[in-house]
């Protein structure tokens, strides 16, 4: 231990390693609201991590990634309509925290992975309740994107002239 670290806390429980960060499920109350939740983030940005060791673990006690952040599938995330999670920073500020709404994890994650973004960016825009909520402009630039990506296109080729 180098001079000045503090030690290691007995009970932390080492994260798997993740190919993306991980979405740690720590409450295993409502199995329906869990599956909610992952259909609602999406794959490719995050790996679901649902291992009952995890149970009940505040996210001070979960130790090793060699990701920029942790989210947290916790019993608050459950306990409330829009399901926040908890997420952690394990780079810039270790153990600092603050809550996110599920349409916006690809956005802070996608971010704080290629170091856009700093995690206190993120964390100075939360609202009043603590929470990180995408903009009302960021959903109607998503909008727009999305509905010229599925006008039909017609692409013309041409072939040998005759």
């Amino acid at each position: 231990m180098i001079e000045g670290d503090t030690p290691p806390d007995p009970s932390a429980v080492p994260l798997p390693e993740t190919a993306n960060p991980p979405l740690l499920r720590t409450d295993f109350t409502d199995d329906e609201a869990w599956s909610a939740l992952r259909d609602e983030v999406g794959d490719g940005c995050v790996t679901f991590v649902a291992d009952p060791v995890h149970r009940g673990l505040p996210a001070r006690q979960l130790v090793g990634s060699r990701h920029p952040v942790l989210l947290v599938a916790d019993e608050v995330t459950f306990s409330n309509d829009d399901r926040t999670l908890l997420v952690v920073d394990l780079v810039e500020e270790p153990g600092q925290a603050f809550r996110i709404v599920p349409d916006a994890v690809r956005s802070v994650v996608g971010n704080l992975v290629i170091q856009n973004m700093y995690f206190s960016d993120f964390r100075g825009s939360v609202d009043d309740a603590g929470v990180y909520r995408l903009s009302p402009k960021y959903h109607q630039a998503l909008a727009e994107l999305r509905s010229v990506n599925q006008a039909p296109t017609t692409i013309a080729i041409p072939g040998p002239r005759q």
